[in-house]
C-alpha cells in the first residue's frame, strides 16, 4: 500500500479535517493553534454586506495561492495541497457584490482576518523513514532493566528511601509511584531479580505512605504531589517554579496514580497495608467528589478546599476507581467512574477543549494550552467500550485526527515552537522526529507523548482495521527504538538535543521512561513479537 498517498488524501479532505468549528453550534477550538497538517478553517468574522471572500496564502517562498469562498470560515482545501511545508501567512478580504475587491470598485477594502501558521510535513510512509534499531520487545526490556540497574534506584534498598538527588524527586507521587509500578513489572520479567525488584517497590511505597499527609490535616492519607528539601522551599520568586508557588497543595490527578500502584504492589506481595493505603485514597475521592462528577484540580492540604477554577479531566482517576470497583465489588465506584466520564465528555470531548493539566505548568484557560494526553485516553475509551457503535467510533477517528494534527511531527519542526525552551535547547535542527509534542506551553518532542499517541493509534486500529493507523503507530514506535541508548536502555524524555540519550540529567523524567517501556511491551504483544 502507498501509505504516504493514503495519508495525503486524508490531509486534503475537509470532510476528514478535525477543524469542525461553526458546525452544529460547536466552537472553534483552534484559535491558538500554531500549526496544522489537516486542511484547516479559521474563525474570521463576517463583513456586513460582503457576498464573497478572497483567501490569499503566502508560502515560505513568497508565492501566493488564492481562492474565493462565500464565507470567511471556509476550509483551505482548494490550496492546501499546493502549500509547501513551512510558514504560511493567510489574509482573508471581503469582495463586493460584483465579486471584486472593494478597493477596485472604489469602496473601502475590508480585511476579515490575517493569520500566520506552520504547515506540517505529511506522514511520509514508514518505508521512507529509517528502520527501527531493535525489536519493540527488546526496547522495552532494556528500558525496564535500565530502571532496575540505575544506582539511584538500587540505593532505595540500602537507604530505605529515594536519595535526595533523585531526578525530579520533588514530584514525589509521579516519580516514586512510577518506579513502584516498574519494579513490580520487572520482577515478572526477570525472576532472578524479583526479590530485589519487589524490595525496591516496597521501599518506594513505604516512603510514599510515610510522607503522606497526616491525620492532623485535611488530606489524611493522601500522598503529596510536591515535596521539597528545606533548601529548595523558598523559590516562590522564580516565575518558572510553578510547584513552589503552590505550596502545600495536592493536584488531585496524582493520588489516583499512586493508588493504582499500591493496588498493583498489594497484588504482587499479598501485603494488606498497600491495599489499605489505596482504599484510603479511594475513600477520599468518594468523599470529595463534586456535583459535576469531577474533583477540584488543586486542593489545599490545610483546608481541603479547592485552589483552582478548574476540575480534573484525567482518565487516570477513572482507571483507579475502576480497579477499586473490581477489587471490592462495590457498585459505588463504577458509578463514580460513569459520572466522571460524563463530565470529561461534556467538558472536553464535546467542545474539543482538551486542556493541559500538569503539575509543573499553570492552570490553563479554555483552548489556551491544549494537549493530547486525555484526548488519547478518550480515543482508547471509545475504542475499547463502544466498538459496536459506528457513531462513537467515528468520534474516536475524528479525535485521533485532532491529535495527529496538533501533536505529531513527522518531519520538520516549526521554527517558533522552541519559544518556551532555553537557549540550550532551542536549535530545532537537533530535534528528533517523528515524535509527539506534549502541550502548547511546552511544544517539544517528548518520549511519553510519542508513545501515548502511538498507543492511541494502535487501539483505534484494533477496532476499525485502518492499516494507515497501524503504520503510523509503528512509525512512532520505530522512532523510540532509534532514540533509545542502545547500551544503557535509557529513553530520553526531551528529544531536543543531538545526543539527548547519553546521560541522565535535569531533563530526564523517570515516569515518562517507564510509561514508554510499558507501551513498547504492549505493541510487541499485539504484533506477536
Amino acid at each position: 500500500m502507498d501509505f504516504a498517498k493514503m495519508a495525503l488524501d486524508e490531509y486534503n479532505n475537509e470532510m476528514l479535517s478535525p477543524h469542525f468549528g461553526g458546525r452544529d453550534g460547536k466552537p472553534f477550538w483552534n484559535i491558538q493553534s500554531p500549526q496544522f497538517i489537516f486542511t484547516p478553517s479559521f474563525l474570521f468574522p463576517k463583513i456586513v454586506g460582503a457576498t464573497k471572500y478572497l483567501f490569499t496564502a503566502t508560502d515560505k517562498n513568497g508565492k501566493t495561492h488564492s481562492f474565493e469562498a462565500d464565507k470567511p470560515t471556509a476550509y483551505l482545501t482548494p490550496i492546501w495541497n499546493d502549500l509547501p511545508t513551512g510558514l504560511v501567512t493567510l489574509k482573508v478580504e471581503s469582495l463586493d457584490s460584483d465579486g471584486v475587491l472593494n478597493t477596485v470598485s472604489g469602496k473601502p477594502n475590508y480585511i476579515s482576518g490575517v493569520r500566520t501558521f506552520f504547515k506540517m510535513d505529511p506522514f511520509p510512509g514508514r518505508e521512507n523513514l529509517p528502520e527501527r534499531a531493535c525489536t519493540y520487545r527488546e526496547c522495552a526490556r532494556k528500558a525496564l532493566r535500565f530502571v532496575f540497574n540505575e544506582p539511584k534506584v538500587q540505593s532505595w534498598i540500602t537507604d530505605g528511601r529515594p536519595p535526595a538527588d533523585f531526578p525530579l524527586l520533588f514530584y514525589v507521587s509521579k516519580i516514586v509511584g512510577s518506579v513502584i509500578s516498574a519494579m513490580v513489572d520487572f520482577a515478572k520479567l526477570e525472576p532472578e531479580n524479583a526479590d530485589k525488584a519487589i524490595a525496591i517497590a516496597k521501599c518506594g511505597a513505604d516512603y510514599l505512605i510515610e510522607t503522606s499527609y497526616g491525620d492532623d490535616t485535611a488530606l489524611s492519607g493522601i500522598p503529596r504531589t510536591y515535596m521539597f528539601e528545606p533548601e529548595e522551599e523558598n523559590q516562590e520568586d522564580d516565575p518558572m517554579c510553578i510547584p513552589h508557588s503552590r505550596g502545600d497543595m495536592v493536584m488531585m490527578i496524582y493520588p489516583a496514580a499512586v493508588g493504582s500502584n499500591y493496588l498493583k504492589l498489594a497484588e504482587a506481595t499479598g501485603e494488606s497495608k498497600y491495599f489499605d493505603a489505596a482504599m484510603k485514597i479511594a475513600e477520599f475521592y468518594k468523599k470529595t467528589v463534586q456535583p459535576n462528577g469531577s474533583w477540584p484540580l488543586l486542593v489545599s492540604a490545610t483546608t481541603g478546599e479547592s485552589q483552582s477554577h478548574k476540575s480534573c479531566v484525567a482518565f487516570g482517576i477513572s482507571n483507579f476507581l475502576g480497579l477499586v470497583g473490581k477489587k471490592t465489588g462495590d457498585e459505588i465506584w463504577n458509578k463514580l467512574v460513569e459520572n466522571f466520564t460524563e463530565y470529561i465528555v461534556k467538558t472536553c470531548h464535546e467542545n474539543f477543549d482538551w486542556q493541559a493539566q500538569f503539575e509543573d505548568a499553570p492552570v490553563s484557560d479554555n483552548y489556551s494550552n491544549l494537549t493530547h494526553i486525555d484526548a488519547d485516553d478518550m480515543v482508547m475509551y471509545l475504542a475499547n467500550n463502544c466498538a459496536d457503535d459506528p457513531k462513537k467510533i467515528e468520534e474516536a477517528e475524528y479525535l485521533m485526527r485532532f491529535i495527529e494534527d496538533q501533536f505529531v511531527v513527522w518531519g520538520e519542526f516549526s521554527p517558533w515552537i522552541s519559544v518556551n525552551t532555553t537557549e540550550k535547547c532551542s536549535n530545532i535542527a537537533e530535534w528528533h522526529s517523528p515524535a509527539g509534542l506534549e502541550q502548547y506551553n511546552w511544544y517539544v518532542p517528548i518520549d511519553g507523548s510519542t508513545s501515548k499517541i502511538m498507543r492511541a493509534f494502535l487501539t483505534l486500529y484494533k477496532v476499525n482495521n485502518n492499516p494507515l493507523l497501524l503504520e503510523k503507530a509503528c512509525a512512532l514506535a520505530d522512532s523510540i527504538t532509534r532514540i533509545q541508548n542502545p547500551e544503557t536502555g535509557m529513553i530520553p524524555t526531551h528529544w531536543i538535543f543531538k545526543d539527548c540519550n547519553k546521560k541522565v540529567d535535569e531533563w530526564f523524567w523517570m515516569n515518562c521512561h517507564i510509561g514508554v517501556a510499558n507501551t513498547m511491551f504492549w505493541i510487541a504483544d499485539f504484533l506477536g513479537e
